[in-house]
């Protein structure tokens, strides 16, 4: 057999170089003209966002006040004040009208019942014959005491009561004393009648007394 010479060698050795480069451009040229990328492997995490919101059972008095005043009374008379009406009666001097009332609101995020009581009596508050104190109380802001939850009447007057005799004013039944923002408010007004014989500086705590529901 014959040697094969080394130019032809040198003739193989280049072609061969020449067809493994053009089949590495030739498939240069495919990889570049794939379109949709080759990905690899991907993995999510996750994060997370905690807080803890605590339950407020809380109510305040945001008008905390009712004032009549230095006055007198007509001698043998009786003078009605009513924080419901800024009018008074003939028998009443130098008494300045109430017309606002107080007004009680429920400041936390619970819906509550509510109950309310008196430091004193007519006659422990007022003195003289016969003295009246009242109050009565109403929605300031719509449905804060929800409709099925009242145990009193809106509006209606009704005697005092200290502490060991409360009423409850709002129960769980519909809801209660409510928490919204636009349904938190109630109404109290306070009447007082004053004989002619009562006489110095009065003075009286009203309570609300919450549970939450």
């Amino acid at each position: 057999m014959e040697e094969i010479s080394n130019k032809t060698l040198a003739i193989l050795l280049i072609s061969a170089i020449v067809v493994s480069l053009g089949g590495t451009l030739i498939s240069l040229n495919r990889l570049a003209s794939i379109r949709s990328p080759i990905t690899g492997l991907a993995t999510g995490d996750t994060a997370t966002v905690d807080l803890n919101i605590a339950a407020l059972a809380q109510v305040n008095f945001t008008t905390d006040t009712i004032n009549w005043g230095t006055g007198t009374v007509n001698a043998g008379m009786r003078c009605a004040l009513n924080s419901h009406s800024a009018s008074l009666n003939d028998n009443c001097t130098d008494f300045t009208p109430q017309e606002n009332g107080l007004v009680l609101e429920n400041i936390g995020n619970k819906n509550l019942t509510l109950a309310i009581y008196m430091g004193k009596t007519a006659a422990t508050f007022i003195g003289g014959k016969d003295p009246v104190y009242q109050f009565n109380v109403s929605n300031s802001e719509s449905n804060s005491c929800a409709a099925d939850s009242w145990e009193v009447v809106q509006g209606q007057w009704y005697d005092s009561v200290v502490q060991a005799s409360n009423i409850t004013i709002c129960n769980e039944t519909d809801g209660g004393f409510r928490s919204g923002d636009d349904n938190d408010e109630l109404r109290f007004d306070v009447r007082v009648v004053v004989p002619s014989d009562a006489i110095g500086a009065k003075d009286d705590v009203i309570t609300a007394d919450v549970v939450e529901i």
